[in-house]
């Protein structure tokens, strides 16, 4: 059989009844220091809000017909693809079916620790609200023997009104509903006994999610701030307006010194290459923001290979080429190694973002002042990500949700979802159980991230290989995704090689896919 029984049967529909529990705010006063950083240099074009939006995907990608592939492996490498062509010299894994918590703990070296977030609040910020988030993680709990969240364990903050509907500005809150199940459940799976407090921000817009995170700050309601969701500041309309960028800064800036820690995903196109099918109105090779904001800290992703015990295999930097089964099912096309770029990792040098002091004696000179469209930077740059964690759909995360299904009806369901959206969130859960080991709040992460960079507590990605399980050392890492036989009686099949972030690369040592790394088992020890 692919996949265990409680996977499989998920990918079927049931309704899960539920609704969102009410919540009071309550406020707690911490404080740190943090060291002077500079802030985003002001656009040059013209200024306007930025909408931002989601950073995940679905392992079907844009399949939606699909909730799940026919066959899919429960660990990397577990069973191998016999119905399609080879590639790569041979034949390739089937994808994961969805790794679970429990084996993104074992990992990540959460289970390793005692550490399981307890007495730390962790905020969440997207924008809308679903009316089953309770209901769905704690049926999601149920499905995968995990401890659900207790009664006051999960509140939600939410305005009185909800804006850009509509009028096409933002994705649809059902789109929003899956990113807010996706960010729950893996903050719960890194930090089981962590409090969670869910900020629903009016809209997707500038402003609304200003609002949200102001919220957080004013009443202290968390120490830990996970955001998945993003923008692009130079679009082929123009450029965010410099004096929101500066909002939100001063808002990271004093929320840090006052014992907050902001996490951000770097999104899931690279390096916003217009070129790329997904880097729809960017003007140019870009890092998005906030994630590029020297006071918050930027989360990459990376792809995660989990072995039959649940151990730690290997990880290499996050992009993914796709080629599809050919009609006749002979061939791949395009041809193995010379698939669409799909997506990956966001990362790269800012050009609004001057080189902060704790990036100094870390990154790379050559990488600091090289500009992603190739030219010279004036003086040396902010480069992200910061750190990095398992975001590939193609080894994602099992996520529950009520949602619309493919055959039209609308009831829970599970399906494999990756994108740097699911790496902040674990990140997020991890740093819960490092400020239970550590015993107070960090505030701005970044010196203490930076200041490990050479103690080898970070895995050092690189962008080969997946550990024993890889098929044939020297080629690239490949799965498939197997979808069956659709309604006409034809094999749909795709093949994503991985380890490719377009214009963006691994290698030794900090690098513009996975920044300092990802945590390793001694990652949680070092908090200490």
């Amino acid at each position: 059989m692919f996949g265990r029984l409680f996977r499989r049967s998920a990918w079927a529909a049931s309704l899960a009844a539920g609704a969102l529990i009410a919540v009071s705010q309550g406020a707690v006063s911490e404080t740190s220091q943090a060291p002077t950083s500079p802030v985003p240099a002001a656009p040059q074009h013209i200024a306007r809000h930025l909408a931002m939006h989601t950073n995940h995907i679905r392992l079907t990608d844009d399949d939606t017909d699909y909730i799940g592939p026919q066959k899919c492996s429960d660990y990397y490498g577990e069973h191998t693809a016999r119905t399609v062509p080879d590639a790569f010299g041979g034949s390739n894994p089937l994808a994961v079916c969805g790794y679970s918590p429990q084996q993104l703990r074992l990992a990540y070296g959460v289970t390793q620790s005692l550490e399981r977030g307890k007495g730390v609040t962790v905020a969440i910020v997207d924008a809308y609200a679903s009316p089953t988030m309770l209901a769905d993680a704690n049926h999601y709990a149920m499905n995968h023997d995990e401890r659900p969240l207790s009664a006051g364990q999960y509140r939600e903050v939410t305005p009185p009104a909800y804006n850009h509907l509509t009028d096409g500005q933002c994705e649809t809150p059902s789109s929003w509903a899956v990113e807010e199940a996706l960010d729950v459940e893996a903050v719960h799976a890194m930090a089981p006994q962590a409090d969670i407090v869910y900020v629903a921000a009016a809209s997707c817009d500038d402003t609304d999610l200003m609002a949200a995170l102001q919220s957080v700050v004013d009443n202290h309601l968390a120490t830990i701030v996970s955001n998945s969701w993003g923008g692009i500041p130079h679009s082929t309309y123009g450029d965010e307006d410099p004096a929101t960028m500066a909002g939100y800064s001063a808002l990271f800036q004093r929320g840090g010194q006052q014992g907050i820690s902001f996490l951000f995903a770097t999104g899931d196109c690279g390096a916003e290459d217009p070129s790329a099918q997904c880097a729809t109105g960017s003007a140019r090779p870009q890092t998005e923001y906030p994630a590029e904001d020297p006071w918050v800290t930027a989360v990459g992703g990376t792809s995660l290979a989990i072995g039959s015990w649940d151990q730690y295999v290997g990880e290499v930097g996050w992009g993914d080429r796709r080629s599809s089964l050919a009609p006749d099912g002979t061939s791949w096309a395009p041809a193995a190694g010379n698939g669409e770029w799909r997506f990956g990792g966001g990362g790269g040098t800012s050009e609004d973002v001057p080189q902060p002091d704790y990036q100094a004696a870390v990154v790379p000179p050559a990488l600091a002042t090289t500009l992603l469209d190739g030219k010279p930077a004036a003086q040396p740059m902010r480069v992200v990500p910061d750190v990095a964690m398992d975001a590939d759909p193609m080894t994602g995360f099992m996520t529950g949700v009520t949602q619309k299904l493919p055959n039209g009806s609308v009831g829970y369901a599970e399906s494999t979802i990756g994108g740097t959206s699911l790496a902040t969130p674990l990140f997020a859960g991890v740093m819960a159980d490092a400020e239970q080991a550590a015993g107070h709040p960090f505030g701005f992460l970044n010196p203490a991230l930076y200041g490990l960079a050479s103690s080898g507590v970070f895995h050092d990605v690189g962008p080969r290989t997946l550990g024993a399980d890889s098929p044939r050392p020297g080629t690239p890492p490949a799965t498939i995704v197997d979808l069956g036989v659709d309604g006409k009686g034809a094999h749909q099949a795709r093949l994503y090689q991985l380890g490719d972030d377009g214009l963006l690369s691994t290698g030794a040592g900090y690098d513009d896919v996975t920044g300092l790394g990802s945590p390793s088992r001694s990652y949680l020890r070092s908090w200490k």
